[in-house]
């Protein structure tokens, strides 16, 4: 590959590694559902297990229509509920199977979607990360907004990216937020992630949207450099403002992105 054609490559792969991620945020969050789902039916079973001990124990008692009736009635819920137990089981496996499916297709383009449709999409996601989901306290302010027709998945991809790097910024604070913000800026909308993470240092705030570079030992250094490279793809802005114990980026998503 030349070294030219890198960018190319790279976006190309994030793209279906941003779909990748998506399609395994919706089987976490299904997952989830059918964690509760499972729980109920054992519970049920269990109550229906004790109801049907003590109806047998009434039918020794003495000989009664009624009684006989309700355990007929118990025995057949029991064997749905046996069904729907297996049912649950299965449904279990298939999602634990589609998590090592080796492709997964694009975002259709041209289906309205909106801003906030993007980061609640991406917050519930994030939710995966058990620090996001435990230790990190969330708040959204989403003003109303128009639908978009074009750069999904780029938004998408952007979202996760700021909100990644925001959870990289309060790793192991005690009183950790993230916030995220929407509202109409002129034709367009704009979208701030903030955190209260302890700020951007002189050095990193100078290569901060550079390639291959990063204060954090283990990462590529291309999560911010990507985010400005999509939101540039989509016509948009990207900026940030950064002091000790906040830092925020600012989105300006362009009124093309509401054109099919």
């Amino acid at each position: 590959m030349q070294i030219g054609n890198w960018e190319e490559a790279y976006l190309a792969q994030s793209q279906d590694a941003a779909v990748g991620r998506m399609f395994r945020g919706i089987i976490h969050n299904l997952g989830g559902i059918i964690q509760v789902f499972s729980l109920h039916t054992d519970l049920a079973g269990m109550m229906l297990d004790k109801a049907m001990a003590v109806l047998e124990q009434m039918r020794q008692a003495g000989p009664s229509p009624e009684v006989d009736a309700l355990h007929d009635l118990l025995a057949r819920r029991s064997e749905s509920l046996s069904q729907m137990q297996e049912k649950v089981r299965q449904s279990q496996q298939i999602l634990q199977r589609t998590l090592i499916l080796p492709e997964f297709q694009q975002l259709p383009g041209g289906v309205p979607y909106t801003i906030n449709s993007v980061i609640e999409t991406e917050v519930e996601f994030m939710s995966a990360n058990a620090t996001f989901k435990h230790k990190v306290q969330k708040s959204m302010a989403l003003a109303e907004a128009p639908a978009l027709k074009r750069f999904q998945l780029e938004l998408h991809q952007i979202m996760h990216i700021l909100l990644a790097n925001g959870l990289e910024a309060v790793q192991g604070m005690d009183n950790a937020e993230i916030t995220v913000e929407s509202a109409r800026e002129g034709e367009g909308i704009g979208v701030r992630v903030r955190d209260n993470g302890p700020g951007l240092s002189t050095e990193t705030a100078a290569h901060l949207y550079e390639p291959f570079h990063s204060s954090k030992e283990g990462h590529l250094g291309l999560g911010l450099y990507l985010a400005k490279k999509l939101i540039a793809r989509c016509g948009g802005e990207i900026s940030y403002e950064s002091s000790p114990g906040r830092t925020s980026f600012s989105l300006f998503v362009p009124p093309e992105a509401m054109q099919p």
